[in-house]
């Protein structure tokens, strides 16, 4: 066999190329680098600002998985994104025995966070981070409250999830919201995320300043009714 460094350099490297290492057994094997880069990612060995869970579809009668995303709901599916309000987060990341749950009150309550599937991030959520409460019995899962922002696509089963802080709260000064209504629709219910009352402001699409009558649902959430049908934007200040 020749010396490894007689062979020539490859300057093109595809996920199915090789690699020659050893085993717990000593013996000479064959890795890939897409193995490889699974092995890493998949185990938390590569160092990213987001903390990582894999969806499980959970029903009833089932043990809830370390390091997992699920809901309280039996075999919720694949839900939408812009459909969650709360779901079971464990205290711990996929693959990992560090206990993470404090994070999950400060920095989180009150913040802006993204959560994006790992392999696809263009299916994402943006949520105010409302409130964790530990489950009990489950004492190692959390009940996270969220209100949704923007977002698209679903939770796929046994995919894996980043969740990663967008806006500190308490760093956020006061907060504000855009809204654009492209369709003509009365009435306008807008979800703004701003944990508050905000003062609205409506502009139509020919920048004239709009009357309506504003009721707030909640601290996340407001009607607009008008006249009739409309189009054009609404500021949260």
């Amino acid at each position: 066999m020749s010396r490894i460094s007689t062979y020539p350099i490859q300057s093109i490297v595809i996920g199915t190329d090789k690699v020659i290492g050893s085993g717990l057994d000593m013996a000479t094997k064959n890795f890939t680098f897409d193995d490889v880069s699974a092995f890493l990612n998949g185990n938390n060995k590569i160092e990213v600002n987001a903390l990582r869970y894999e969806f499980q579809n959970w029903k009833t009668g089932q043990l809830r998985k370390s390091g997992s995303i699920s809901f309280t709901q039996s075999g919720i599916g694949q839900p939408a994104f812009s459909s969650i309000t709360s779901f079971v987060l464990s205290r711990n990341m996929q693959n990992s025995n560090i206990d993470v749950s404090s994070y999950y009150f400060v920095p989180l309550v009150g913040s802006s966070v993204l959560i994006s599937q790992v392999d696809d991030p263009a299916k994402f959520g943006i949520y105010t981070w409302v409130s964790r409460n530990q489950r009990d019995p489950e004492i190692n899962f959390y009940d996270i409250d969220l209100t949704f922002i923007a977002g698209k696509g679903n939770l796929n089963e046994n995919k894996d999830y980043f969740i990663s802080l967008l806006t500190y709260g308490a760093l956020a000064g006061d907060k504000n919201y855009v809204f654009s209504q492209d369709v003509a629709l009365n009435p306008w219910v807008v979800t703004h995320g701003l944990n508050k009352y905000p003062s609205v402001s409506v502009v139509s699409s020919s920048n004239e300043v709009v009357y309506g009558d504003v009721q707030y649902d909640n601290l996340n959430q407001v009607t607009i009714t008008f006249n009739g049908a409309q189009t054009g934007k609404a500021y949260f200040n």
